[in-house]
């Protein structure tokens, strides 16, 4: 009889989850993040074969990238209300069908419009399934166990950006590149099947939902409006500013200008709206205002890294894709280990200190490529180098989903993720885009400086180009060759150096990122660890 009762026991809130079905469902939505986030990071290695393949120039290509982008800043202020209004386990369910639908479609694109189009899709959709996973966690595990939630979580969230290039680059290499998109659907309909059998909405959900229609559904269309226009605006400008060469070009001038007018009079719209699309007010509660920065920090350090190593070791040491994948591959392995282990401690110790830790530590890892990146650096000091960052990073991810729903109401949990989410992928667009053009700005820097060294005035420059000139011409015969040879010699060796000077430069910035982030723990207050998590004092 006890056993019919809790078969018949509703799910979907904190205390009334079973305890397999709990961890069942952790895996489950954090696959949707993982299977998302896999897709973003992957689909960038396969550019260049799509471009071929769909007789695409450089630039049209480069929208399958930006579209989704730009998809996604529009969908994530209104995350939280469709959730809400639809019903979070059909909205998630939808949003999964959809992706693979989607998905598929990408991959059997006939043309690069057809394949832009389809990633739009893809982003609206996709856009939505981070925030709803999120949000499904905190209402279905109790504060005791929410940090090992967000470990399984944060798993997907880490390791996914690591694996991208690697998955990609095989693919690539060894089917083609449709097989980028095809991935997607299994893991989407598979998902897809899971959350509509396991996951319930939590009865204050539903009571929230059912008010709002019982009352007369009320759209904030001008809050929608203005926030979708202007972070659809940013999120173009800082994906084509660096190729655009920003505010030199009227575009991008022009968006820039949309993008402020339009989100700090959305901002000021939303504070003032009775129903906002997204509830700006959450930031008044001093953990989650800090949380959701600290966020933005940690998703620049993260996506920016993630974005710039591989880039390094391919196009200044020559790596493949799946080499460069292989090599930063340890990191993630590194955050496998390390996130169960940090679960088990938000459990026990206050989710300030360990974000401390966690900043520290990765601003330590990121100044240690200063040191090491350089054109002779080999495999395994790469490995080491990525792992010693993952260790940082994992004792961020956890315990910041933790501190930021201290004191937030369980009908403010759609909200919450939301803006979470919100700061984690604004802060990933931001970081490419500053260390994209830091990195450009700073080659040419470096390179000047370099060349001015590079003159008969200076014996060693004289020397080697006499010694160079002559091992070539020993080749061939012709000093005239073998001069012009050894000159474009040095200025490959110029410009290399340049590059690893740039990026040197760009790891520094990071460092320095995590650094000034800091202060921002001690805004947080005091928590009680598993056990504060929904009743917590708001700051």
């Amino acid at each position: 009889m006890s056993a019919a009762k809790t078969l018949k026991k509703p799910a979907g809130t904190a205390t009334d989850t079973g305890g397999n079905l709990k961890w069942i469902i952790a895996v489950t939505v954090a696959m949707a993040t993982f299977m998302e986030v896999l897709d973003d990071t992957s689909v960038s290695v396969a550019l260049s074969q799509i471009g071929g393949n769909l007789s695409a120039a450089e630039d049209e290509v480069t929208w399958v990238v930006t579209s989704q982008l730009v998809a996604k800043a529009v969908v994530l202020p209104v995350a939280g209300f469709l959730a809400t209004v639809v019903g979070r386990k059909r909205l998630f369910s939808i949003c999964l069908l959809a992706y693979g639908a989607t998905s598929l479609l990408c991959g059997l694109s006939p043309s690069i419009g057809f394949l832009v189009v389809m990633r739009v899709i893809q982003g609206l959709c996709g856009g939505m399934l981070s925030p709803m996973a999120q949000a499904i966690l905190t209402d279905t595990f109790p504060p005791a166990q929410r940090g090992l939630a967000f470990a399984a979580y944060g798993v997907a969230t880490v390791v996914a950006p690591t694996i991208g290039p690697t998955l990609g680059g095989y693919l690539v290499d060894n089917a083609s590149w449709n097989w980028v998109f095809f991935v997607n659907v299994p893991v989407a309909m598979i998902t897809a099947f899971l959350v509509s059998i396991l996951v319930t909405d939590p009865p204050a959900l539903v009571k929230e939902k059912a008010a709002k229609w019982a009352g007369g559904l009320h759209v904030d269309y001008v809050g929608l409006g203005l926030l979708a226009v202007g972070l659809s605006a940013l999120q173009f400008v800082l994906s084509r500013g660096e190729r655009e060469e920003w505010f030199t070009s009227g575009l991008i001038t022009g968006l820039s200008v949309v993008a402020a007018i339009a989100l700090v009079a959305g901002v000021v719209w939303e504070l003032r709206s009775k129903d906002p699309v997204i509830d700006l007010k959450l930031l008044r509660h001093r953990n989650f205002a800090a949380a959701v920065l600290i966020m933005f920090a940690v998703g620049a350090v993260l996506f920016s890294s993630s974005t710039q190593l591989p880039l390094f070791l391919q196009n200044l040491l020559g790596y493949t894709a799946v080499k460069s994948g292989l090599a930063i591959s340890p990191g993630g392995a590194a955050v496998l280990v390390l996130m169960p282990v940090v679960g088990v401690l938000s459990g026990k110790v206050q989710a300030r200190w360990m974000i401390l830790f966690g900043l520290v530590i990765s601003a330590f890892a990121l100044f240690n490529y200063v040191h090491v990146l350089s054109s002779d650096i080999d495999f395994a000091s790469v490995a080491k180098a990525r792992v010693y960052q993952s260790l940082g990073l994992a004792f961020l991810f956890v315990p910041i989903s933790v501190a930021a729903y201290v004191g937030i109401a369980k009908n403010k949990t759609n909200q919450a993720a939301t803006l979470i989410n919100l700061a984690q992928s604004l802060g990933g667009s931001f970081g490419i885009a500053a260390i994209t053009t830091l990195i450009a700005r700073r080659t040419q820097f470096h390179q000047s400086r370099i060349i001015d060294g590079l003159n008969f005035s200076n014996p060693e420059y004289e020397t080697g180009l006499q010694n160079l000139t002559s091992s070539q011409a020993a080749a061939d015969g012709s000093m005239i060759d073998a001069a012009q040879r050894a000159q474009a010699t040095i200025y490959a060796a110029v410009q290399q150096q340049a590059s690893i000077l740039s990026y040197v430069d760009s790891f520094y910035l990071l460092g320095f990122a995590c650094l000034l982030s800091i202060p921002l723990v001690f805004m947080m207050r005091a928590n009680k660890p598993g056990k504060d998590g929904e009743t917590a004092a708001a700051g």
